[in-house]
């Protein structure tokens, strides 16, 4: 390869950066708003939407309480979706610490709901089978519940299996 062709490769990739540069920042400095979600609901909330909302909360507030509930007797709260195969590695369960990383969605059905997508980490403390002192941190990227609803006035109660 000459001396000519290398500067006018060169020269050609630093003026493809100077325009890419140039034209990001004239687009992220422009006025132009930002386009619609077409999945987003529009226009005045519906009851349906109501409910949903008032059951994700209640829900949302649930596992919260889950999460932070103290584990007895090397059981997981019921009710929590929560399932944790500790007993190949653990021969006692000391201490359980969740943290949500993501709340799963939820989606209303027929008399009842179903709620996905969310990410819990439990980091388990205890006596491992050998004896000696264990700690394990486990993650599931799949925590889905089921259950009941029922709607009374604004009053949303979830009976979660």
């Amino acid at each position: 390869m000459n001396r000519g062709l290398t500067w006018a490769i060169g020269g050609a990739a630093a003026a493809l950066l100077v325009v890419g540069a140039a034209s990001w920042l004239w687009l992220s400095s422009s006025d132009v708003p930002p386009v619609a979600d077409p999945t987003a609901t529009s226009g005045a909330p519906t009851p349906e939407n109501d409910e949903r909302t008032a059951a994700q909360q209640a829900l949302d507030d649930h596992l919260e309480e889950c999460t932070s509930a103290e584990v007895v007797d090397d059981a997981v709260p019921d009710g929590c979706g929560i399932r944790i195969p500790w007993g190949t590695e653990f021969a006692a369960v000391d201490d359980v610490r969740f943290r949500i990383e993501q709340l799963p969605v939820l989606e209303l059905t027929d008399g009842g709901f179903v709620a996905d997508g969310g990410i819990l980490v439990a980091t388990v403390s205890g006596t491992g089978q050998d004896g000696s002192p264990r700690t394990e941190t486990y993650r599931t990227e799949s925590w889905t519940l089921r259950g009941g609803v029922t709607v009374e006035g604004d009053d949303v109660k979830l009976d979660v299996w």
